[in-house]
């Protein structure tokens, strides 16, 4: 086994974040420790990690798998219900997890289907008799506030869309926004902290109901535009994992505590964007992702299917 690699996220800002830090008192330390160096599933990326009755379990396009520990796999006989993971997700929902319509082809091809899939017991799905309304369009992350689905934007071949929908059981949904203040929009990252939504794509609005938003950050790193990442909430903080900045995607994470201000730190893990994430007993876990080298014009794409936990460890005064 590898020793693990203390991370110091003394959140010591770049200097195109912001102009000085704030002084802390106390400087949180995290530790990296990669826990599987090849996992059993095939190397990908933009599939789903979730933690859910204390098991993790990966949503992968061969298929699930779940462990206690994050070391130990084994795949489950739940077969993956939506298809191609890289313009739907699923999304966990009551006490188990949410399918949200079939997708099958590229895009400029495809079949796209408003079934919705349910499963409680993690080894079987249950489709909806019930015809679901649910918008035909694809890049969006859903997310559960106030017990309900929530759908942000979202495209199609034709337009994108900058409007907000809610749904209490994934088939019946209501648009409860026309036109959202941030515009037309695909995939939004939206998390939860401190009973406040966060949206995030290379700015940061926030909303107290989901429906009204107000601008926090206008743009997470000055002067230029990210993506790719995966946000988390872990101690207070949203985590950013695997961040494409400048069109390159580098082994370094983002934090912030209040989405105005933002740190960014190295991590031990390969450089890649679209990697699967989660907060699981207290700590990040990720997997997969995708790298496409430092040379743009010519990119040669590495996948990857290693496991990392990030921990919180002790606290130290300045």
């Amino acid at each position: 086994m590898k020793t693990p690699i203390l991370l110091l996220l003394a959140f010591l800002p770049w200097a195109d974040i912001v102009e000085e830090a704030p002084k802390l008192r106390f400087k949180p330390h995290y530790e990296w420790k990669r826990l599987v160096a090849n996992a059993p599933w095939a190397k990908s990326y933009n599939f789903q990690l979730f933690s859910l009755r204390d098991t993790l379990w990966v949503f992968h396009p061969d298929g699930t798998w779940f462990s206690v520990d994050g070391v130990r796999w084994s795949k489950s006989g739940l077969y993956n219900a939506i298809s191609n993971l890289a313009f739907l997700d699923y999304v966990p929902f009551g006490r188990g997890i949410t399918g949200l319509g079939h997708f099958e082809g590229n895009i400029e091809m495809y079949r796209w289907q408003n079934t919705i899939y349910n499963t409680t017991d993690m080894r079987t799905w249950t489709v909806s008799p019930q015809k679901s309304n649910l918008p035909e369009r694809f890049f969006y992350h859903p997310f559960v506030f106030q017990n309900r689905i929530w759908m942000i934007g979202g495209e199609n071949l034709s337009t994108k869309f900058g409007d907000i929908w809610n749904s209490p059981d994934g088939i019946h949904w209501k648009k409860v926004a026309d036109s959202a203040p941030f515009g037309p929009r695909s995939h939004s990252q939206v998390v939860l902290l401190n009973r406040k939504l966060y949206l995030l794509n290379h700015d940061v609005w926030s909303s107290t109901d989901g429906i009204h938003w107000q601008l926090e950050c206008p743009e997470i790193v000055k002067g230029e535009v990210i993506f790719g990442y995966n946000a988390v909430v872990m101690d207070g903080r949203i985590w950013l994992i695997g961040c494409n900045r400048g069109g390159r995607f580098e082994s370094k994470v983002l934090s912030s505590s209040d989405g105005r201000s933002w740190y960014a730190a190295e991590a031990p893990w390969s450089p890649r964007g679209g990697v699967a994430a989660c907060v699981h007993k207290g700590a990040v876990y990720i997997t997969g992702g995708k790298y496409g080298g430092q040379n743009i014009d010519h990119p040669q794409f590495e996948y990857s299917n290693d496991v990392w936990v990030m921990q919180r460890q002790q606290t130290v005064k300045n």
